[in-house]
């Protein structure tokens, strides 16, 4: 399929969208997402109709898959083994127009690419419409929420935190905070989108493997082509191009880092850095890589049995008793509760598949 055929056949309205559009034109609100939750365990045969969607008795359904939802993740991450294909690396999804997708924060890189339209990003409590051509990076412990307006085509993409990490692109490591490029018409940029998303769909032979190349070769692309138009979706005030290389430098050596070395690395004083971090970000110097340290700190809890000293000597913390206090602080719970309600989470989800 030709990228302009494809184009057409994504901006058709899918059965949810259909849904969701008749129920905003009757009760002039978006389809709420836990009730996009429950119509997609039913068949097209049992759907109920749009009146239905207000009923008490669908409402009581629908508050308790919204307990249900906030009950598993208002204090953590959605994770990238719920909400990530187990047999895909890399997932290209379609943002849905007239669902309200509320505020979350994901364990996984999302990246968003508006094709045409509008889209409304909030991110960390600021909001951005963005238009076509835009293409945003958010870290895993970024909140946001997504809203496509209705002629909005826009495309998000799911990756796992290790096969980012295992990406070549110069410039553009495990970044800290939101990164938004805007590319404007750029027929390239558009057309390999869609070609990963055909790739996907179509599943042929070697189809993993050509979508992480591409992705690659989009990513180095756009900061080649697109570096001097990047903002940083942190605070009101844009970052520049500089700042993208420092913070960079930050986390590739984050286990060792500190402010006098990164200033001398750097060429700038560390009064300069402080302030610097300060007034574009809100956060220190320290305050940023304390949480990248927590963030891959988490990402070992869950994915290893090393202990928490193991941990602590990766993550480059000399203080256990201090990263448990770090990582209380940040995710409200303890190192060792948050690895104990993850198996017991994920044994009950392999227990029901």
């Amino acid at each position: 399929m030709q990228p302009q055929q494809l184009m057409e056949h994504l901006t058709l309205l899918n059965p949810f969208e259909v849904v969701g559009k008749q129920y905003y034109e009757m009760f002039g609100r978006d389809l709420e997402f836990q009730k996009y939750l429950l119509l997609s365990l039913q068949t097209w045969e049992t759907m109920p109709p749009i009146e239905a969607l207000v009923s008490s008795e669908f409402e009581k359904k629908s508050a308790q898959i919204r307990r249900q939802f906030s009950n598993c993740y208002s204090t953590s991450r959605l994770s990238e083994d719920n909400f990530i294909d187990p047999q895909r690396d890399i997932e290209v999804e379609k943002l849905l127009r007239y669902i309200d997708i509320p505020a979350h924060r994901h364990g996984f890189i999302e990246i968003v690419y508006v094709l045409s339209g509008q889209c409304r990003h909030t991110v960390d409590g600021q909001v951005y419409t963005q238009g076509p051509g835009c293409l945003t990076f958010l870290n895993p412990h970024v909140t946001h929420e997504l809203r496509a307006e209705p002629n909005c085509l826009c495309l998000t993409t799911k990756i796992r935190g290790d096969t980012f990490l295992d990406f070549h692109i110069p410039n553009m490591p495990y970044f800290a905070v939101p990164i938004c490029f805007h590319c404007g018409n750029d027929t390239f940029m558009r057309d390999t989108m869609l070609y990963i998303y055909q790739q996907q769909e179509t599943s042929g032979c070697y189809h993993s493997e050509i979508i992480s190349y591409l992705y690659q070769a989009l990513l180095t692309y756009c900061m080649q082509n697109y570096r001097d138009t990047m903002d940083f979706l942190y605070s009101s005030a844009p970052l520049n191009g500089r700042l993208l290389e420092i913070t960079n430098y930050m986390f590739e050596n984050y286990q060792t880092i500190t402010l006098r070395g990164l200033a001398q690395h750097m060429g700038y004083s560390e009064s300069y850095l402080c302030h610097l971090f300060k007034s574009n970000t809100g956060q220190n110097f320290s305050a940023i890589v304390r949480t990248f340290k927590l963030d891959r700190g988490q990402k070992l809890l869950q994915t290893t049995d090393l202990k928490l000293e193991a941990i602590c000597e990766a993550i480059g913390y000399s203080d256990v008793n201090q990263f448990i206090r770090d990582y209380k602080k940040q995710y409200q719970i303890t190192p060792a509760k948050h690895r104990k309600q993850f198996r017991e989470q994920l044994q009950s989800d392999t227990s029901q598949t």
